[in-house]
């Protein structure tokens, strides 16, 4: 396959919008769900939402994972790439297939365990969440490699079809045969079947049952030992909700759901601006991290940037959904945006040491702090919530949130160590949620003023973090040819 050239600008351009695209049509449509589903259903459809991401991450050990740094190991070998690209699909894809068959005999037991209310079954809800879980895995492999290809032209048709048919099968299932839950969540599934069915079709040599041990055993210790820091990324945009749901009611999650999927649009935003800009910095990594410090850096300002740009947008939409929507259930989130906001843009730092750790294939240390993440979430998780009910919830996430953040970028320096801006990687961000934080819950401004003062605050930041840097920012970005071979750049 040839690679499509781009531009930092075109690939993280692309990225960005088709990943803001479906929860944007999510909440473009919310409206119409909640008129003909109950807060309790809608409750329903997001744990089951949550529930396919654990099969995302464990169902095929995550071996989509390994694409991202062992791709560099093999691009300068077609044959070999495209060997490594086959065995990693069909691995991915018997073993998904069999993860399928012992989770659909277990399913029944296993969801009386997870779950207190009765109205959540395994069938139909869990079987066909337990399908997009695994199939999305399996189709990853095919995603990385197109994103590591720099082919963003042809992963953004098929995100984009997949995004439009999924909405479409919905809308279609929900108000022409009044299927509620089950045909939203068959909306999820049918699309990313089809996926499936087009990377067969297309690449018609990816499946083999000739799995070689020798290459898959390497991406294999890489991705299994990755897996505890992705149930920290599971267990803090989605999975929290499977345990709210032992302490609060169907609706109140419903509302913890909105909350998040709202608050979780920053952190689509810093993963698709990481995952166009992540190849570009790999390449600038094999040429010197100390020569290229200059260009890392700059990269890492735009990355910034943007993140905290978006957060300023949520929280002025968050603050005045009175505008959007008349719903009680939604407006009583209100006061919780801020902090919503905060927790998530905590993640993005995540998105960035993981990135430098990755690159040195740091798993086992990943994996032992991220357990150790984990354990603390937890806890919080357990005794706040009982405690608190949502506010303990949002209040374990921030300080999890932030321990995390902290000891993941003690450990990234220290096994890979970038010269970071201090100012700008932590001062300038801690000003603004101190500052955001005070406009929400000390200045007794109405929702609008808040919002919009927050929304300042964020463009004030971003634009001292790039201060000095906006000609080279915009003109490393629309450089299509990557040229990180000149001095400092």
């Amino acid at each position: 396959m040839n690679k499509d050239k781009s531009s930092v600008a075109s690939a993280t351009g692309l990225m960005v919008a088709l990943n803001f695209l479906k929860p944007a049509i999510g909440i473009f449509l919310l409206p119409l769900y909640l008129n003909v589903l109950t807060g309790e259903e809608y409750g329903l459809y997001t744990l089951m939402v949550a529930f396919s991401g654990i099969l995302n991450i464990v169902g095929t050990l995550r071996v989509n994972s390994a694409m991202i740094p062992f791709y560099f190991d093999f691009n300068h070998d077609r044959s070999a790439l495209r060997e490594y690209l086959r065995q990693l699909f069909s691995f991915s894809t018997l073993l998904g297939t069999f993860c399928f068959l012992f989770v659909f005999l277990l399913g029944p037991n296993l969801f009386d365990l997870l779950f207190k209310d009765e109205s959540i079954t395994f069938l139909p809800y869990g079987a066909i969440v337990s399908a997009s879980g695994l199939l999305n895995a399996i189709n990853s492999v095919y995603y990385i490699y197109l994103k590591n290809e720099k082919n963003f032209k042809h992963l953004s048709w098929i995100i984009f079809l997949q995004i439009i048919g999924a909405v479409v099968i919905q809308v279609v299932l929900i108000l022409g045969y009044k299927l509620g839950v089950y045909g939203l969540l068959l909306g999820i599934m049918v699309p990313y079947l089809l996926t499936f069915f087009y990377i067969i079709f297309k690449e018609k040599d990816i499946l083999t049952l000739r799995l070689n041990s020798k290459l898959l055993t390497p991406s294999l210790k890489y991705s299994i030992a990755l897996i505890p820091f992705l149930l920290i990324y599971w267990l803090s945009s989605t999975g929290d909700r499977i345990v709210l749901e032992q302490f609060i009611d169907l609706k109140s999650v419903g509302q913890y759901a909105l909350l998040m999927v709202i608050a979780g649009v920053m952190f689509l935003v810093a993963d698709s601006i990481m995952n166009g800009i992540r190849p570009f910095l790999y390449e600038a990594f094999q040429q010197g991290v100390e020569a290229k410090r200059a260009y890392i850096l700059k990269m890492i300002k735009f990355y910034l940037a943007a993140n905290i740009i978006t957060v300023g947008g949520i929280l002025f939409i968050g603050h005045n959904l009175n505008l959007i929507t008349s719903e009680p259930s939604f407006l009583e989130v209100i006061p919780y945006f801020t902090m919503g906001a905060t927790i998530v843009f905590l993640r993005s730092y995540l998105l960035l040491f993981n990135m430098q750790l990755n690159y040195n294939k740091n798993s086992r240390e990943i994996s032992l702090l991220s357990m150790l993440s984990l354990l603390v979430l937890l806890g919080l998780y357990y005794f706040w919530s009982q405690r608190w009910g949502l506010e303990g919830v949002l209040y374990a996430g921030l300080v999890a949130g932030l321990f995390t953040a902290i000891i993941f970028f003690i450990l990234a320096q220290g096994k890979f160590k970038i010269k970071y801006n201090l100012i700008d990687l932590w001062l300038i961000p801690i000003i603004v949620f101190v500052i955001n934080f005070c406009l929400a819950y000390l200045s007794g401004l109405s929702n609008f003023w808040i919002g919009g003062l927050q929304l300042l605050t964020c463009l004030v930041a971003s634009y001292f973090i790039l201060k000095g840097n906006f000609m080279d920012i915009f003109a490393l970005v629309k450089n299509k040819e990557f040229t990180i071979g000149k001095k400092g750049t």
